[in-house]
């Protein structure tokens, strides 16, 4: 049967869960339509009205009318559309309205994941979180996760943390494959004084092992972090994988999804005080990594100063950086130095910097060091509680990605469909 709702953001959570609470009432999952209008009525003469209404009409109708007669800040974005079929097709009227609102562009990553069907291994095989993720994974044919690990350890760990792990998720024991990497290892790593027995011994580790199943295009992309250092993940992707051509660096970004828009945050996870040429390249592949998800880059080289508001060697830096990028890519709109008030409010950038061509509308923030970046993605992520991914590596030949160690259980969906992506779309 066909179902038609308009979804209500409204102050009142009462009158909001009573509308809800009917919806979901309706037997049978019968026709439901609600008509909307703007007119002020006294609070609990309304919602007595929805219940009386509903008692009188539930049993009568297929089509059930919910007359709402008191109507507090609704967003533009609800449903209009009376027939709506698919369950895809309601999501698409949903968003339609922010281009980038976070509930679109996690919609978008997990269909972009899902037409690129690609094979991401977990090489954390035994923790419950990874476990989860994998599963969602596969429910949602997001992507193809492989967990590295004793097939029964895991399948214990699910079981005790209530994971409905489903059996056609491919789980590979370590032990059984790892004899068949060494001599690749050695070949590759010979020059760096590598030999057998510690090839042998760097293959325990399940990060290197997944990195070469990497390296021999056995899977797509690797995700790693959930309980191992940044380190751990990204020293084997640099020594088995390597930097993309032309590329001095591997640098990464977080996806800081806020309320109205998606920033982009670079670098904030590996490279610690970059030279000018460095923060340049970290910029340049930050545009790139934007592309992939439609963001048209709007780039700010953060600093304390505005323009020529203060001087300083840091200051000198983001100059330097800003004025390579626009003799490198002289298409990218891009701004330096810029206080990060200026680059995201359009009001203070009329104050700071009325010339400004990206107008306070930034949406990729380069921050001059890391201890700039770590620090300001942190503040965000805990202070607003919105959702933030990453890091994500860019700059290397094959997707290799890093997850916090507080990682959620989403947190990991949403990067391992971004490294499905990645993988789609040969960075």
């Amino acid at each position: 049967m066909l179902i038609t709702i308009m979804f209500l953001h409204i102050k009142s959570n009462i009158l909001n869960n009573i509308i809800l609470n009917i919806i979901n009432s309706i037997k049978n999952k019968k026709i439901c339509y609600i008509i909307l209008k703007k007119k002020k009525k006294n609070k609990k003469i309304l919602i007595n009205e929805l219940i009386s209404y509903y008692i009188k009409n539930i049993n009568k109708y297929d089509i059930f009318i919910i007359k709402c007669l008191y109507l507090i800040n609704i967003n533009n974005y609800f449903i209009k559309k009376k027939n709506i079929k698919k369950k895809k097709d309601k999501k698409k009227f949903f968003l339609k309205k922010k281009k980038n609102f976070p509930k679109e562009f996690i919609y978008k990553i997990t269909e972009l994941s899902k037409k690129s069907d690609k094979f991401i291994i977990l090489p954390e095989g035994y923790e419950p979180r990874i476990i989860k993720a994998a599963s969602i994974c596969y429910k949602k044919k997001i992507a193809k996760c492989i967990l590295l690990g004793n097939p029964n350890k895991i399948k214990d760990i699910a079981l005790f943390n209530n994971i409905d792990l489903n059996k056609n998720i491919e789980i590979i024991n370590p032990n059984k494959i790892r004899n068949n990497y060494i001599d690749k290892l050695l070949k590759l790593r010979k020059h760096k004084g590598m030999n057998e027995y510690k090839a042998i011994k760097a293959l325990k580790d399940n990060i290197i092992l997944a990195t070469m199943m990497l390296k021999q295009n056995e899977v797509d992309g690797v995700l790693s972090g959930s309980v191992n250092t940044t380190a751990n993940t990204i020293r084997p992707a640099l020594q088995i994988i390597k930097k993309k051509k032309n590329v001095s660096l591997i640098s990464s970004f977080f996806l800081m999804l806020l309320p109205k828009y998606i920033l982009i945050y670079g670098d904030c996870a590996i490279n610690i005080n970059p030279n000018y040429k460095q923060l340049a390249e970290i910029a340049i592949e930050s545009a790139k990594s934007a592309l992939l998800f439609d963001i048209k880059p709007k780039i700010a080289m953060i600093s304390y100063s505005t323009g020529n508001s203060s001087k300083g060697k840091d200051v000198e830096k983001i100059i330097k950086a800003t004025n390579l990028i626009k003799k490198k890519k002289p298409d990218l709109l891009i701004e330096g130095p810029l206080q990060y008030d200026a680059a995201v409010n359009s009001k203070i950038s009329k104050l700071k910097a009325p010339f400004s061509k990206i107008k306070g509308e930034a949406n990729i923030i380069i921050f001059p060091d890391l201890n700039t970046g770590n620090t300001t993605y942190k503040a965000v992520q805990q202070h607003t509680n919105i959702i933030s991914i990453g890091p994500i590596l860019q700059g290397i030949k094959k997707p290799v990605n890093d997850l916090s160690r507080g990682a959620t259980i989403n947190d990991i969906i949403y990067t391992i469909a971004i490294t499905s992506i990645q993988a789609s779309k040969k960075i």
